[in-house]
């Protein structure tokens, strides 16, 4: 076992990591899995795929592969920082150790509280993805709510059941999801629609509008998002030192090359002479080509749609609960948080705390809004989230090295890549908010609003004299092999 400098500065009493996480539990595959996940692959292709054909044309696969090109300026400094600093507790670890324990609580309590309430809104859209389409092709639908619950119920016994059957799940899962996005899309190519195959969507002049091009990038980019949630299981991994920066950059780099070629591909089945139809259709493109090229066979995108959801949940319960608990550990939030279950070595209160946040959200703003919509609202809300939290891992990647780490110090890795995908950040930012989105969904600021609000009044209870303990441990790492 090895220690780092800061907790050998600290209390190493055997009652601090009397209850730890199972430390060594899953290899590279699990760990890579986590962050593919959450990253929902084929939601996020199958989804975008029409928006990004409306804005860019024939060009949309380009704009994949610029997303890819940003993210990767974020994931680099991401995955040093976890070399570095393989920790539960994830941005919170990242940023105190950098910005400071105030910084670090602002952004571990955003991430832990948005991705928590994740699960809400995406088993509410899987619940109406299910149910719309049963009804229309098989006359036979259940409410969406009660395919919610069933998933919610789902993630909660996977994640209190511990991190190898997580790792399970969602290793099945991503790679059955990713074989039907890819299987869809060779199958496009063997069999093209109006305008055969070709490779003009690469081509930057036949790019039709600039603006919406860009636009259409800066959508890419968000569905992207989910990469880092490697970091939060560092201390549950084999060699986190090695692995967890694998994972992160490697996510990317899986999920870039897959959503190009998926997009390439689902233009040339659709048809590069008809695109204006797939930009306008009113349903999903993949369900539409996958009747005409599988015929039966497309309830295989269906099971693929409902697979990612339900995998996109798992991982945010596992990421969201670990960095909750990560904080919990040093004193930060609740002590009950921190608690670890004596056999399955899961957070379990926490994924407790979770499930039910979630449940509540899923009734409260399901019931008033609607599914799609609660989907859309939550989507925004952690559209500005993840702007605060990766500009802030930026300046916190920036710092670190140049301070703590300055033999490792790049100007490329340190320096222009947190400028371009800050600035990417800013124009993400922008971009959703101008203009404003149709009533409800433009209410997700608001909700950013109120997790940051939230975030302040605890930052300001834990600043009370006689609970400030917590600060001089906020960036602390356990031991880990």
């Amino acid at each position: 076992m090895t220690k780092n400098t800061l907790t050998s500065q600290t209390d190493q009493s055997p009652q601090r990591y009397k209850h730890r996480l199972g430390s060594g539990s899953i290899g590279l595959p699990g760990v890579l899995m986590q962050s593919v996940a959450q990253i929902s692959p084929t939601l996020g292709i199958f989804y975008t795929i029409a928006f990004t054909t409306g804005q860019a044309g024939m060009t949309a696969p380009l704009t994949y592969l610029l997303a890819f090109a940003v993210c990767l300026t974020l994931a680099v400094p991401i995955g040093g920082l976890a070399r570095h600093l393989p920790s539960a507790g994830g941005f919170y670890t990242y940023v105190s150790q950098a910005l400071g324990p105030r910084t670090g609580f602002l952004v571990g309590w955003l991430y832990g509280v948005a991705v928590a309430l994740v699960p809400a809104a995406l088993a509410a859209f899987t619940g109406a993805v299910l149910h719309d389409e049963l009804l229309a092709e098989y006359g036979f639908g259940l409410p969406w709510w009660v395919y919610a619950a069933v998933i919610l119920a789902l993630c909660f016994t996977v994640a209190f059941r511990g991190i190898v059957i997580s790792a399970r799940f969602m290793i099945v899962m991503g790679l059955f999801e990713i074989a039907v996005g890819l299987g869809l899309a060779v199958t496009g190519v063997f069999d093209p629609g109006p305008g055969g195959v070709t490779a003009a969507g690469f081509n930057p002049a036949n790019i039709p509008s600039s603006s919406g091009f860009f636009l259409a990038v800066v959508l890419s980019i968000f569905a992207f998002t989910g990469f880092e949630s490697a970091a939060t299981i560092g201390e549950e991994s084999r060699d986190p030192h090695r692995i967890i920066p694998r994972s992160i950059v490697g996510s990317v780099a899986a999920i870039g090359v897959f959503y190009v070629f998926t997009a390439w591909g689902l233009q040339i089945g659709w048809g590069v002479s008809a695109l204006d139809e797939m930009a306008t259709s009113p349903a999903a493109p993949a369900f539409v080509l996958a009747e005409r090229l599988w015929h039966g066979g497309w309830i295989l995108v269906l099971i693929a749609l409902v697979n990612s959801g339900i995998a996109v949940c798992i991982a945010c319960t596992t990421s969201a609960t670990r960095t909750l608990y990560g904080m919990s550990r040093t004193g930060a939030l609740p002590p009950a948080l921190g608690v670890v279950h004596p056999r399955h070595r899961t957070p379990h209160v926490a994924v407790t705390a979770q499930t039910l946040g979630a449940a509540l959200v899923l009734v409260a703003f399901g019931a008033s809004f609607g599914p799609y919509n609660l989907f859309y609202l939550f989507g925004v809300a952690g559209t500005f989230v993840y702007v605060i939290i990766f500009t802030l891992t930026n300046l916190a990647a920036w710092r670190f090295f140049r301070t703590r780490r300055p033999e490792e110090f790049s100007w490329s890795s340190h320096v222009a890549f947190p400028i371009v995908s800050t600035v990417a950040l800013a124009v993400i930012a922008y971009k959703s908010l101008i203009p404003l989105p149709a009533w409800p969904v433009r209410l997700g600021p608001l909700i950013t609003i109120g997790y940051v609000v939230s975030g302040a009044i605890l930052l300001a209870v834990s600043l009370r004299p006689g609970r400030r303990a917590w600060m001089a441990r906020a960036g602390e790492l356990p031991d880990v092999a």
